[in-house]
């Protein structure tokens, strides 16, 4: 309740009476926070009332047609307005859809096949051949789908990558991308672009691997929404940007990020390998 528009607040708070053109009123406004997470599912009405009203003299007066303090359908000193809640729900996922083996100037490039709804999540594999290493160059080429799931239309301002441990960013490779410290990159590449429900966009970044025998085995690929916006002022109703922590990062995923993993490995080949391994099953 609220008594702002009283005579005692305010002597200027008198309603004129209607003079047969002209309608005098008063504004009163108030907000109310939306507590329910669940609230877009079902209609919100608020209701609102005069509970007391007086004359000009600050006594009690009886309205014409309406009772105050008591809510009677049909009466005019009393309203509804109902309000549905849009959400705010921007995702990103992030997969590997190319590999890039360069050995002695010859470049074969593989498509994964993969895409951002694959689960598990896939791996994708490069062999290398031990002899041939020094002259081996390998890249991983991922793409970034930003997608708007929610009602309110908004923009990934800033997306952030994290470099896997044993891959390095090369800038020419990725002019869309600043390199912030050793272990982060990040783009705005789409903050000028209005993502309407259902709309999405997709964003590639490469990474090369650091020749080294020992630099082998599984490799994390990061990458989040590390800032968003929207007229309306609404967070993101089921993530919160840029909070990601790369180190035990299967725990506390949300869907604003997403991870995507390749694997290395040594061949050694060789005549007398395949001839002992053909020794064996003969044997066996």
């Amino acid at each position: 309740k609220t008594t702002y528009l009283s005579k005692e607040n305010n002597e200027n708070n008198l309603l004129i009476a209607f003079n047969g053109t002209t309608l005098h009123y008063k504004d009163i406004k108030i907000a109310f926070r939306v507590k329910d997470p669940n609230s877009n599912t079902y209609i919100i009405t608020n209701h609102a009332q005069i509970s007391e009203d007086t004359d000009e003299n600050g006594e009690p007066v009886d309205d014409i047609d309406s009772t105050p303090d008591e809510w009677n359908e049909g009466e005019d000193d009393q309203d509804i307005e109902k309000i549905y809640v849009k959400e705010f729900d921007l995702a990103l996922l992030k997969w590997v859809t190319q590999t890039i083996v360069t050995v002695d100037g010859n470049t074969t490039v593989t498509d994964t096949g993969f895409t951002p709804y694959d689960d598990p999540e896939p791996i994708a594999k490069v062999v290398i051949d031990k002899n041939k290493l020094d002259r081996t160059t390998v890249k991983f080429v991922y793409n970034i789908i930003i997608m708007n799931q929610g009602e309110i239309p908004g923009y990934a301002t800033e997306i952030t990558d994290y470099i896997p441990e044993g891959l390095e960013f090369i800038p020419e490779d990725n002019p869309i991308w600043t390199k912030v410290d050793d272990n982060k990159i990040t783009t705005r590449a789409l903050e000028g672009t209005l993502l309407q429900p259902g709309e999405s966009a997709t964003l590639e970044v490469v990474f090369t691997w650091k020749k080294d025998p020992d630099n082998l085995g599984l490799k994390t690929n990061i990458a989040e929404i590390s800032e968003d916006y929207n007229d309306k002022g609404s967070e993101d109703v089921d993530s919160t940007p840029d909070n990601v922590e790369p180190d035990g990062y299967d725990e506390q995923q949300e869907d604003d990020d997403d991870k995507a993993l390749v694997i290395l490995e040594l061949h050694t080949g060789g005549f007398v390998t395949s001839y002992m391994w053909l020794i064996l099953t003969v044997l066996l």
